[in-house]
Order: C-alpha cells, then sequence, then structure tokens
C-alpha cells in the first residue's frame, strides 16, 4: 500500500489537500480531495491515468473552505460532509454568492452526502465526522483504511478549536483509536477568550445603555454570537432581546436553534422593524456598504446618522471596517482559532507517525519544523509527498538522523490499531458530533467572572440556580418580571435622553469638498483622543451663525 499527500492550493490558503491511496482498488489510485479553497483545480492535480477522484470531504461552511466545489465536481464524486453542514449548505452557497448559476449550484447539492457515523467510500476505506468546534456544524474527518491485516488512519482536523462553538463540541485528542496521520489546520489565534469576552460585554453594556445595537458579521458567527447573548441575559435575568436578521436568522431556524431572548427575522422591508433602542440586532456581512442591498448594508443605513446607535463589526476576514459615522462605531476581529499552545497539546496527546502542516505559511508554518515526536511535513508545494509505502512509514527526505530515531524510538511506526476497528468497533465510543442540550458559556469561550465584573447587571445574585439547558425557554414572563423589564426600558431611555441633551459645543465649518466636511471645533473636548470618532449633531443656530 501507498498513501501520499498533495497540497490543493498551496499559493492560497493551505487549507485543501488530496490524499492518494493506492492498493485498495485494482488498477485505480483512490484519491480524496479535503475541503476546496481558493485555488483547487483537480484537474490539474489528478495527472495519472489511473487517478480518479473518489469522493471530496468538507468540513464546514465558511467560503475558503466550499469556494471551488463547483469546479472541482469529477468523475461523480459524492461531497461528504457533516448532516448539519448539509442542511445548510444551500444558504451559505447563496449568502456567499460564490457560483455562477442555478444549474452549478444545484450540481453540487446533488453530491452532498450527509455524513454519519462510518461511511465506506470504497472496499476497505471508511470515513466518519469528529467534533472539531470553531464554528457551528463543523467537524473534522477520520479516515480508516484497511492494510492487509493492519489499519492505517488519517484525521484531518480542518480549522478546529477545543472550545464549543455555539453548543457543538470542541475537539477531543482523547479518540478511541491511534491517529496515524495527522492533517493538521494549524491557523491559530491567541487571546481569543479575551476578544470573544470584550465583544460580547461590549453588546451587552451598549444595549443595556439604552442603544439601538447593530452588530455585523458573518452567518455563522452571528448565530453563534447570538447564543452566548441569548443563554446570558437567560442565565442573569435580563431583559435582552437580540434579533437574528437575514441570513444568520435562515441558519439560527434550518439548525433547529431555540434561544432565550433570541428571535429570527430572515426577511424584512423596514429596517426599524428590526432594530429598537435597547435591542442587538445582528446581521450580515461583516461589514456594511453604504447604500448596499444585503441585510446589514440596509440595518446600518438606517442607523448611521443617528448619534445614539451603536455599530459593532465582528470580523474574521481582511475587509476594512467602517470607520466613520454619526453613530458610535466599533469593530473586534474574531477569529475563532486554538492558541498555539492548544495546538502543541493536541499533537503531543494524538502522537501520530506524520504532522502535515496546513493552513499556515512562513514562520507560523516554520515553528512546528521539529517541533515534535513525529514525523512534521511543512512544504509549500504541489508534489505528491509519500507518507506510506511498501516498507512502512516513510519520512520526509529533510528530516535528522536524531528526529528519524526519536519518531522510531517511540514505537509509532510499528504500532497498529488492532482487528477491532474494521468489524467490530461497535464499542468503541467516539465523540458525537451532535450539539450539547446543556449550555456552558465557560466552554465556549466567555470568560463569565470579567463578564460579571465589566457588567454590573450580570451579577451572581441575579444568576438562576437550575442548571440551563437549551430547550429552557421563558414563553411567559411573570408580572414581576414584566413589571422589571419595563422599568429597565424606562432606565434606558433616560439614558438616552440624557445623552442627547448632554453638553454641545459650537464648530465652524472650514471647508466642504468631495463629499468631506472639515469642521474646527474652538473648545478642547473632554475625553476625546485623537483618532476617536465623536458624534455630530447637525442643527440650525443663529447665534452661532452671527458669531
Amino acid at each position: 500500500m501507498h498513501i501520499s499527500y498533495q497540497h490543493a492550493n498551496p499559493f492560497h490558503g493551505r487549507e485543501s489537500v488530496v490524499v492518494r491511496i493506492e492498493g485498495l482498488l485494482p488498477d485505480q489510485t483512490v484519491c480524496l480531495l479535503i475541503d476546496a479553497g481558493e485555488g483547487v483545480d483537480v484537474d490539474t492535480l489528478l495527472e495519472g491515468d489511473d487517478e480518479y477522484l473518489t469522493a471530496i470531504c468538507l468540513t464546514h461552511a465558511h467560503l475558503d473552505h466550499y469556494t471551488t466545489l463547483a469546479e472541482n465536481l469529477r468523475d461523480a464524486a459524492p461531497i461528504y460532509t457533516a448532516p448539519d453542514t448539509a442542511s445548510i449548505l444551500a444558504d451559505v452557497i447563496d449568502a456567499g454568492e460564490g457560483f455562477s448559476d442555478p444549474q452549478t449550484r444545484e450540481a453540487v447539492l446533488d453530491r452532498v452526502t450527509p455524513l454519519e457515523g462510518w461511511t465506506t467510500i470504497v472496499d476497505g476505506l471508511r470515513v466518519r465526522p469528529v467534533p472539531v468546534g470553531h464554528t457551528p456544524a463543523a467537524t473534522g474527518i477520520l479516515l480508516s483504511i484497511e492494510d492487509g491485516n493492519k489499519h492505517r488512519t488519517i484525521l484531518t482536523t480542518g480549522d478546529f478549536t477545543l472550545r464549543r462553538a455555539a453548543g457543538y463540541p470542541g475537539f477531543e485528542p482523547d479518540l478511541p483509536v491511534d491517529v496515524d496521520v495527522l492533517l493538521l489546520n494549524a491557523a491559530s489565534s491567541e487571546d481569543i477568550e479575551t476578544t470573544l469576552t470584550a465583544t460580547v460585554s461590549q453588546l451587552i453594556k451598549r444595549a443595556l445603555a439604552g442603544s439601538t445595537v447593530l452588530a455585523t458579521t458573518s452567518g455563522l458567527t452571528g448565530v453563534h454570537l447570538a447564543y452566548l447573548l441569548g443563554h446570558l441575559a437567560h442565565q442573569y435575568d435580563l431583559y435582552l432581546p437580540v434579533t437574528l436578521v437575514g441570513h444568520a436568522g435562515t441558519l439560527a431556524d434550518q439548525l433547529g436553534y431555540d434561544i432565550p431572548a433570541v428571535s429570527t427575522q430572515t426577511e424584512f422591508t423596514d429596517p426599524n422593524a428590526v432594530l429598537d433602542s435597547g435591542t442587538i440586532t445582528i446581521a450580515g456581512p461583516e461589514v456594511p456598504t453604504p447604500g448596499g442591498t444585503k441585510s446589514a448594508d440596509r440595518l446600518f443605513s438606517a442607523i448611521e446618522d443617528d448619534p445614539g446607535a451603536t455599530l459593532i463589526q465582528v470580523l474574521s476576514g481582511t475587509d476594512s471596517p467602517v470607520r466613520t459615522a454619526s453613530c458610535t462605531v466599533h469593530d473586534a476581529f474574531l477569529s475563532n482559532h486554538p492558541s498555539r499552545e492548544s495546538i502543541d497539546t493536541v499533537v503531543d496527546q494524538l502522537m501520530p507517525v506524520h504532522v502535515v502542516v496546513m493552513h499556515q505559511a512562513g514562520p507560523e508554518a516554520d515553528r512546528y519544523k521539529d517541533k515534535f515526536a513525529s514525523y512534521v511535513w511543512v512544504t509549500d508545494d504541489q508534489t505528491r509527498h509519500t507518507l506510506l509505502d511498501e516498507h512502512g512509514w516513510t519520512p520526509p527526505p529533510w528530516v535528522s538522523a536524531m528526529t528519524r530515531k526519536r519518531v522510531e524510538s517511540s514505537g509509532r511506526t510499528t504500532r497498529r490499531i488492532g482487528e477491532v476497528l474494521p468489524d467490530g468497533d461497535t464499542n468503541l465510543l467516539f465523540p458525537s458530533t451532535d450539539r450539547y442540550s446543556e449550555v456552558d458559556l465557560t466552554a465556549e469561550g466567555l470568560d463569565v467572572e470579567t463578564l460579571t465584573q465589566s457588567v454590573p447587571q450580570l451579577t451572581e445574585d441575579s444568576q438562576e440556580e437550575a442548571p440551563e439547558t437549551a430547550a429552557d425557554t421563558s414563553t411567559h414572563m411573570t408580572q414581576e418580571n414584566e413589571a422589571s423589564a419595563l422599568q429597565q426600558v424606562f432606565d434606558r431611555l433616560d439614558q438616552l435622553e440624557n445623552t442627547l441633551q448632554a453638553s454641545r459645543y459650537p464648530a465652524r465649518v472650514l471647508d466642504v469638498h468631495d463629499g468631506v466636511t472639515i469642521l474646527r471645533v474652538d473648545t478642547e473636548l473632554p475625553a476625546v483622543d485623537v483618532g476617536d470618532t465623536v458624534g455630530v449633531v447637525s442643527e440650525t443656530d443663529t447665534e452661532t451663525d452671527e458669531n
């Protein structure tokens, strides 16, 4: 048997790879494409007469992992993905505008095959999903390969976290089988818990202060934020309405979420129908375009001239955020990946023979060279690299003798799973990919202690004693809670009125040119630094004009 890997887009995102397995079928090499990111062209990768695309495995529904699915449909290859990803893929494709025509879209969707438990691709090759956190419905893919009386395993993580993602379980390295080859998406984010906590805190504080809050982000991130906000409000008995609008609302409905304090509005005519003071409205895309037609564009147009409103852009890509508007404007970069320390822990715990570093380049990828007691592949080409041949596991040609000795002495190159895996694995307990019914905000990455310190309304006294589940939704408020919620609304209106009646400072118009107005304020404003964004209210003031 021969097993090899080949980067499918090394000059783009490096999240896609072709795995070749020779020896399962007579006169044919089994070829699997893991994810279809930017720049993937299977036709240029599969060159041999005996090479056919056997299957595509899709780890999750982020654009950088599915964007070239249509271009790489060939040989009637099915697209395997987790059931929940399969259920939302059509809506994700429509929102991403990634496919050129309806026929292409339907061709892709017709190939989608939900992956539940072990699924046989060809005789001797089975795959199954494993939970990996990162984003709702994401999974890794575990391959089991029969090699005579041995069994080889390949685990592709896709993007992953050890944290939960909107109730979906994070990656659990304690698997009931050995992992021989780890295709490791090594994209990392440091201090993600701090950023996530700060973003949630800011959303809550602005809403409780009476602001009309618009959070713009991608669809699945919007679902994740709504999950956190809704369950926080429920656990701490806060009146904090959250509305998921447009694509984000559709995804929440498709995935069957029932989140306390969260409603969905998949379509709207009047933006003011889904915006209100003291509420949080979540819509996409991440950065609104003035005059655009998408949900976030239209909603931002409704609040951009309102000094009492707030725009919070939750970003994961490279788009430049909106920086100035009459409303308060913020942005936060939130890319849900593990820390480098967590990645190291995962590799150390799995102890694979081979580690193939993916989804990283340059110094961030090079840091893994010779780091583990494994053969580490950090390559930036489209060469086919052999992992297993007739002699056994094959090290990279550049590894040192010391590294080879370290790996061989660990016994990993001769281990095997045993005869139980192919036919008698029903007693092996693999982690479930199902969403948890029990809510654990700390496991999601929220620093609840920091939240309670920064938001006075989140107090231990107000927290419900009973453990919360996702099904714990309030259908009717008690009279006492109604009165409390109404008083909070009045308090917020008072705060908003005080804000609008705060000190005003006259300003001179120095120049108006090409859509830009330059003002001079002759009084030094308190608590303002260079680069801050301040709101400006235009009004007629005859005394100021005369001066």
